[in-house]
């Protein structure tokens, strides 16, 4: 037998295999050694009917093309091992019909993931952005916590900034809009008055500074430009107000009391809850700049590597940001179809505006793995029960299936390449605690981005099981394989 394997630059394997008669008459020997087992012949036992009777009841041809369809399986099964190929999808045959006592050829072409020619990114360098906290901030977060534990009471004068007021507001538009009558009708709603606000009630509370409860007053404004709605976007509005009540805020005095309070007595002084909430501000700047960094870092390898991605990567990544988006509709009791029917769109058209995402999903974990193998990085058993054990402290238990495993591993073993990257770009984390510690944090942390990306991750497991059932499997269906018949 003789086979050739041609990658070529359109992430495409062909496959040239040529037989010899002698190798076919072997296959078909091997193919009626099997059939004979499976197949019921009057006045034999099953397995004894010599091949000449057999070759009478299903015919010559058809015991040499179950010999050849066995053997283009496993020619594909071996070539995938021998030249190390990655398939994708199930492989496209081309073969002609054989002629008894005549040599055959046939290819196999096969989509594979190619992998992606990396640059130097040992020579690129990042700097570590230092994570500081400044009083304001810190005060900022307190006068926050004040707010929220203000109290209200009913005064007797007009209205003015940071004042609540309950009103009566009905909202029309100035000149007349298809199928919208009215914009708001509200009843008894509570609006807390500021000259900061945005969106469809952008102007009001400076019109109702100064009113009093129990005044009516009728006004129009503009909404916003960039108003989310283009009905009503940069559109004149009337309002019709009434005020029932003005409330005046309370706030608490800052001192020990209402820190203990704030924080259910977890704090006994101001001092203490005003560390802690710095302690929490900085570690939320470190997460942030840690974050950015590993997204530049990435986008940076990304940026100078080469890719040949085959078209069936980005479809499979495409239906794979649509099923995570589909689950987030469900829990709003929204399906598919009636999204897109909100926001005008077809299947297709959603589809063509998620492919530049779902490429550079893509590109990011061929990198990834890339950077795995150059990298040595590794995932040891060990760490996968850290992450089943993390999801579980998550509240979320995990079956232990090889297909789950398998999407652990990935999700890991590319957050891990991404750290390495980090490290080698930047250097070592200044803030970094023992290693076994950092190992354990890191667990937890990749195992909650694993569970951001944990559909991707499944899909990917469950697509590598198939494709290790299709390359055991017939490679394709030149004839229906019998599994067991009765011949008279």
């Amino acid at each position: 037998m003789k086979v050739s394997v041609e990658k070529k630059p359109t992430s495409e394997a062909v496959l040239d295999v040529e037989l010899t008669w002698d190798e076919m008459e072997k296959a078909s020997e091997r193919a009626y050694r099997k059939l004979v087992q499976k197949v019921d012949v009057q006045g034999f036992r099953r397995g004894k009917a010599p091949r000449s009777i057999l070759e009478r009841r299903l015919g010559k041809e058809y015991i040499y093309q179950e010999g050849l369809d066995d053997l283009i399986s496993e020619t594909y099964s071996n070539a995938v091992k021998e030249y190390e190929l990655t398939p994708i999808s199930q492989p496209k045959l081309d073969a002609p019909i054989f002629e008894m006592g005549q040599p055959y050829h046939f290819t196999l072409t096969v989509p594979i993931i190619t992998p992606v020619e990396l640059g130097d990114y040992h020579a690129l360098h990042f700097d570590r952005e230092e994570a500081s906290v400044t009083s304001e901030e810190v005060d900022k977060e307190i006068e926050s916590l004040r707010n929220r534990q203000a109290t209200w009471e009913t005064v007797e004068r007009p209205a003015d900034y940071n004042d609540r007021v309950t009103v009566d507001l009905k909202l029309t538009p100035v000149e007349p809009i298809e199928g919208l009558e009215t914009i708001s009708n509200l009843k008894d709603n509570t609006f807390e008055l500021t000259n900061e606000r945005h969106g469809l009630f952008t102007g009001m509370d400076e019109q109702l500074v100064g009113m009093q409860a129990g005044e009516s007053k009728t006004f129009t404004t503009t909404i916003p430009e960039d108003y989310s709605n283009p009905k009503l976007a940069g559109k004149q509005a009337n309002y019709e107000v009434t005020v029932h009540k003005v409330e005046e805020k309370h706030l608490p005095e800052l001192d020990d009391a209402f820190a203990k309070k704030v924080s259910d007595e977890q704090y006994e002084s101001l001092e203490d809850l005003s560390k802690a909430i710095s302690d929490n501000i900085l570690e939320s700047k470190k997460r942030r700049i840690n974050d950015e960094l590993r997204e530049n870092v990435l986008n940076a390898v990304i940026e100078q590597s080469t890719f040949s991605i085959h078209p069936i990567l980005i479809d499979e990544e495409v239906e794979n940001l649509e099923h995570q988006f589909s689950h987030m509709l469900e829990q709003q009791h929204l399906s598919m179809d009636q999204y897109l029917k909100m926001v005008r769109k077809t299947h297709e058209e959603y589809h063509q505006e998620l492919r530049p995402d779902a490429e550079q999903r893509v590109k990011r974990q061929l990198v990834l793995e890339e950077v795995a193998r150059r990298e040595n990085v590794e995932v040891e058993a060990a760490e996968i029960e850290s992450l089943i054990n993390a999801y579980a402290q998550m509240g979320q238990e995990l079956p232990r299936t090889e297909s789950q495993i398998r999407a652990l591993m990935l999700a890991y073993r590319r957050e891990k390449s991404l750290t390495r990257l980090v490290e080698i770009t930047a250097g070592p984390d200044p803030d970094a605690e023992s290693e076994e510690e950092a190992t354990e944090e890191a667990s937890i942390a990749n195992a909650e981005a694993a569970a951001l990306a944990g559909d991707n991750a499944v899909d990917e497991a469950q697509q590598s099981d198939a494709l290790q059932a299709e390359e055991s499997a017939t490679a394709t269906s030149l004839a229906g394989n019998t599994t067991e018949e009765t011949v008279e």
